[in-house]
């Protein structure tokens, strides 16, 4: 039997206390603190998701110049990252895809989403890695290898993929757009795409694609938050990368809309793949117009991201449950404050993962 202490995220709430488990199961919680030794002490939360990531690119982390715009790198068909990538060699590009996987694993990621470009290659690449690498879980979003509907290459995509997640309707063509978005949720699976993030776009033409879920609307208005809000449309944040450009986040005027968000890394590219920091970048966010506090964060990275990832399992910390939670430590204690807004980066003690456990993953 192991004991974790400190302050528990579970089922909305934050207390101190303990959890003890064995064999892979939640053996008991306490809300008081362990009496005797602990295996770890801190903040005790579900193990986490990475609702929107570009692992493909983690090869380039670091390669690119450094004072370009977005649009610059990532934009298709033309931008940095699509010329680097068609020069690097597939193992190089492999070998990335495994150690990001790896990574997200230790920063006590459990599912990710990840948009794959490169078309059928690119699936197949991300399909090879998953097989060694086989924890954190991966939904597949494939893309057309070019800006345009083929029948033949959709169905084809679709057969070794969770659906599609492409760039935006500003780079499309809107008839191909359309019988793309119609072709993949005939089929019952997800379609997603990026959204006013660089600048506002039409949110009619976006919702009339039928999403599962959209990626930024940094530059979303009020109204188009209130209408993904009233279509329950989820929204798939990402603070660090729109930071990163200049785009000013208010999530707290996001949060107020209604509209259900959750949360991603984005391009591996630009930064780490740590869920921990894309919360943190939101707490110490000076865009927000009112604090998010962190059981409204915590909400964003545990609950939310269910219904994105189409998956109707109960997160809980309590007994009888699996084991699939972590320890983080910041600070003197690891409290919810220390984690998200102290001057000391917070590390994770411990992930639990049924029977596995790791320790002292990152930090």
């Amino acid at each position: 039997m192991e004991t974790v202490g400190g302050t528990i995220y579970s089922n909305g709430r934050l207390f101190r206390g303990s959890v003890e488990f064995d064999g892979g199961i939640i053996q008991d919680v306490r809300e008081e603190d362990p009496p005797g030794h602990c295996t770890a002490r801190g903040l005790i939360i579900p193990l986490l998701a990475n609702c929107h990531s570009h692992i493909g690119d983690a090869c380039l982390r670091g390669r690119f110049d450094q004072n370009a715009s977005l649009e610059e790198i990532v934009r298709p068909p033309d931008g940095f990252k699509h010329r680097a990538l068609t020069g690097c060699e597939d193992a190089i590009v492999s070998d990335s895809i495994g150690s990001a996987i790896e990574e997200m694993r230790s920063y006590g990621i459990r599912k990710f989403i990840d948009f794959r470009e490169s078309g059928i290659k690119g699936v197949r690449q991300l399909r090879s890695a998953i097989e060694i690498h086989q924890f954190p879980e991966c939904t597949i979003l494939s893309r057309p290898a070019e800006l345009k509907y083929d029948e033949a290459e959709v169905e084809l995509l679709l057969s070794e993929s969770d659906g599609m997640g492409v760039s935006s309707v500003s780079d499309w063509p809107s008839e191909d757009l359309q019988a793309l978005a119609d072709h993949v949720t005939g089929r019952g699976k997800i379609f997603s795409l990026h959204a006013s993030e660089s600048e506002r776009e039409d949110i009619d033409h976006v919702l009339q694609l039928k999403p599962d879920f959209l990626v930024h609307m940094s530059r979303a208005a009020d109204e188009d938050l209130q209408a993904c809000a009233e279509e329950d449309v989820p929204i798939v944040i990402c603070p660090r990368s729109n930071l990163r450009f200049g785009i000013e986040i208010d999530v707290s005027r996001m949060l107020d809309s209604g509209a259900e968000l959750c949360l991603g890394t984005d391009n591996a590219m630009f930064h780490d793949l740590s869920i921990l920091d894309e919360m943190r970048a939101i707490y110490l966010n000076r865009h927000n117009s009112r604090p998010v506090v962190p059981q409204e964060i915590l909400k964003l990275a545990v609950e939310n991201s269910q219904k994105v990832l189409r998956d109707k399992t109960m997160i809980s910390i309590s007994p009888g449950s699996r084991c699939e939670f972590m320890v983080v430590t910041a600070g003197s204690d690891g409290s919810p404050g220390d984690v998200l807004g102290g001057i000391t980066k917070s590390a994770v003690a411990l992930i639990a993962h049924g029977r596995e456990i790791w320790r002292d993953t990152f930090g």
